[in-house]
């Protein structure tokens, strides 16, 4: 798997153990130029730990994807425990907020993953599973077992890396806006 992809689904995963979803009211508006564009990622949740890291003084990177890394030349050895310790920190916002999720936002997120199932077949992705009840959905939530549309799918998550970011732009993946108020 490239390494953009493998830390972006690593990222998703992380970041899909629940988090809590912004703009759960109403769509927001299209941006005039995407995140990506502008140098940060298609994962709200991503930038937001990514400006968390920059802004204390670590030399890190984001992916299109939301995967956030560094090489080993940027963070001398003496420094990955306080590295570690500032990157649980920068997390630790968006993983408390899945643990308090309102049932009513999870109500959202179920919706919200069932819209990117019908965008995916729309693509052509015809061999997803079926999604859970919505109180399946809930009852699994925030665990690490909780369905999404892409994980659904051997197709979507088997795809070229080559197709994975038209996809993605195409179909958002509701996690990666979690945690992200």
């Amino acid at each position: 798997m490239h390494r953009a992809r493998q830390w972006g689904v690593l990222t998703t995963l992380a970041v899909g153990a629940g988090l809590v979803l912004t703009g759960c009211s109403s769509p927001a508006p299209e941006p005039t130029t995407s995140p990506v564009d502008e140098g940060l990622s298609l994962s709200p949740a991503s930038n937001q730990v990514y400006e968390c890291l920059t802004v204390r003084g670590w030399d890190v990177t984001i992916s299109w994807d939301g995967g956030i890394g560094t090489d080993s030349d940027s963070i001398p050895a003496e420094q990955m425990e306080l590295y570690k310790a500032d990157s649980d920190e920068c997390w630790a916002p968006i993983n408390e907020a899945s643990l308090n999720m309102p049932v009513s936002d999870i109500e959202t997120v179920y919706l919200q993953e069932l819209e990117t199932r019908d965008c995916l077949i729309e693509l052509g992705f015809d061999d997803l599973d079926e999604p859970p009840s919505e109180q399946e959905f809930i009852d699994s939530f925030p665990g690490a077992g909780r369905w999404s549309a892409y994980s659904a799918s051997a197709g979507v998550m088997g795809m070229p890396d080559s197709k994975w970011r038209e996809v993605n732009e195409a179909c958002p993946q509701p996690a990666w806006s979690f945690g992200t108020w």
